[in-house]
């Protein structure tokens, strides 16, 4: 077995995988890893961590080339168990009411929707670039767990708060069933996402990137910008709206298409506007 980020994967099922993904991508590299050899010339796959490494590097690299969401499943699957128990970690440390899976959901949506800003310059360079950006998320959790918790009432002086880090097995089980369909689900939600993230303007592209990936306060994405506080502000706002209301049309096309195949009949028919999210279908279905 080849241990992956705290995982074990079978080698061989591993690599069938690879070459899938390769010949379905056009991608070379893919192509070289999926037969054990290094994906470039110069580069070493002498040690199962540096094969792992370049594994992740070069999907995260085909994923922003190619935007294929199967490649990103994949790249999800060998890097959830590492994310988490980094995450968790951190959050023991901090001793903080925060849910790791929440965490680790926001942490793979910031990766999903901003390949762009990814160099696959060495082997691990995904592993640092994206437990860089979990760092910067969990940060942004805390900051917001912080605030509310200004405001939290006190009902009793001597009331012992539950320990909210507690995974009781009912709940553990639960979550477990839920797993396949949430993991699917969250995949398409992310694919819908940068889907319609791509449709913003280059600035309003920029300012979400610098705010919510990155980290930067808003006082320095203004000045990246070159535009005033208040105007950054609302570009954000403006930004995330569109998305958040194109997300929202897909999801009612995909919908009415479900049930339409669900009852027998023809697809409904599909706005012009709406010709990504019938190819959408097209590949889910």
């Amino acid at each position: 077995m080849l241990h992956v980020n705290h995982t074990s994967v079978d080698p061989d099922a591993l690599r069938a995988r690879l070459s899938e993904l390769g010949s379905r991508t056009g991608s070379a590299e893919l192509q070289r890893l999926a037969r054990g050899a290094a994906p470039k010339p110069g580069a070493s796959v002498a040690t199962p961590q540096l094969y792992v490494d370049w594994v992740c590097t070069i999907l995260m690299d085909c994923f922003r080339k190619s935007e294929d969401p199967a490649v990103f499943e994949l790249l999800f699957e060998l890097n959830r168990a590492s994310f988490l128990h980094a995450i968790e970690g951190s959050l023991r440390r901090a001793s903080a009411a925060v849910d790791a899976q929440d965490v680790l959901q926001e942490v793979f949506l910031n990766i999903y929707r901003y390949p762009s800003r990814f160099e696959p310059d060495r082997a691990e360079a995904f592993r640092g670039w994206g437990h860089r950006i979990a760092r910067n998320t969990l940060f942004k959790f805390l900051k917001r767990q912080t605030k509310l918790a200004r405001f939290a009432p006190i009902d009793e002086e001597h009331t012992q708060p539950a320990d909210l880090h507690d995974v009781g097995p009912e709940r553990s089980a639960s979550r477990s069933e839920r797993a396949a369909t949430v993991n699917c689900a969250y995949v398409l939600y992310l694919e819908l996402y940068l889907r319609h993230f791509r449709e913003l303007s280059q600035k309003e592209q920029r300012a979400l990137t610098l705010v919510e990936v990155e980290g930067w306060s808003y006082r320095d994405t203004a000045a990246d910008l070159g535009i005033r506080l208040e105007n950054l502000k609302m570009v954000v706002f403006r930004g995330r709206k569109k998305i958040f209301r194109g997300m929202e049309r897909s999801l009612v096309t995909l919908r009415a298409l479900g049930a339409a195949a669900e009852r027998g009949l023809a697809r409904p028919p599909i706005r012009r506007s709406s010709v990504s999210e019938k190819s959408l279908c097209d590949q889910e279905g």
